[in-house]
């Protein structure tokens, strides 16, 4: 049986492995054919399905470091920005949670880390964040390779079904030396607002992840959360 989604964690994380601190975040999401995303998951997880569909989502956001491992960053290590793509998965045990497959970063230290440590899929990258009065913008440039997302933010919203679907992940599916994790995440209910797509255009960074690219998106956007990860145990 497949958990619910929550709009709270449904555990707590009481030895935390990182705090961090999320702003100005923007969800940009869009159905994908199941077959295609099952390679990409950890050994032990399928495709979470939502109206019959897996998803893929492109998330920007405004990333703090707080700390690690109860140690506080220093300022060189702690605040970038990110846009990461990510598709969500379930485990055998019915356990909801997200599978990143591309984390662009605008920190040359905090992925060089990242990527060697827990083995994620950090690359270093440009990433721009830009606001300008409702409209919240991110865009990413690696080599030949980036993307652009825009949106204006709507109103605040409460979150139904398909928006816990996108938000309400709790969990980290991972590999690491060939060993399929979870980790698990907190952090408070997710403040919502609808978003009006402007631009989600991919210059390369999804197609070479073999993903279609997005076409049309459903847009959220949320200001802030502050997050805590555990520590990652086997599958």
């Amino acid at each position: 049986m497949t958990e619910p989604l929550t709009l709270a964690a449904p555990h707590r994380v009481r030895c935390s492995l990182t705090d961090q601190v999320w702003r100005d975040v923007v969800f940009a999401h869009w159905p994908c054919d199941p077959a295609l995303l099952q390679p990409m998951l950890p050994r032990g997880t399928r495709p979470d399905l939502f109206a019959g569909s897996g998803w893929i989502g492109l998330i920007g956001l405004r990333m703090t470091v707080s700390s690690v491992l109860g140690v506080p960053t220093p300022p060189a290590f702690r605040d970038f920005n990110e846009l990461n793509v990510r598709t969500y998965a379930v485990d055998e045990r019915g356990r909801r949670g997200l599978v990143f497959l591309s984390m662009e970063a605008s920190n040359r230290a905090f992925v060089r880390i990242a990527r060697g440590s827990v083995e994620l899929p950090y690359r270093y990258a440009q990433v721009e964040f830009t606001h300008r009065g409702s409209e919240f913008g991110y865009q990413v440039r690696r080599g030949d390779v980036g993307l652009e997302l825009r949106v204006r933010r709507g109103p605040r919203i409460a979150a139904g079904e398909a928006e816990r679907f996108d938000t309400s992940r709790w969990r980290m599916f991972s590999t690491w030396r060939g060993r399929a994790l979870h980790t698990p995440a907190e952090h408070e209910p997710w403040a919502l607002h609808s978003a009006e797509p402007l631009s989600c255009t991919d210059f390369g960074l999804i197609a070479e992840l073999g993903l279609p690219a997005p076409d049309q998106v459903s847009a959220l956007v949320a200001s802030r959360v502050d997050a805590r990860f555990g520590s990652p145990s086997r599958l």
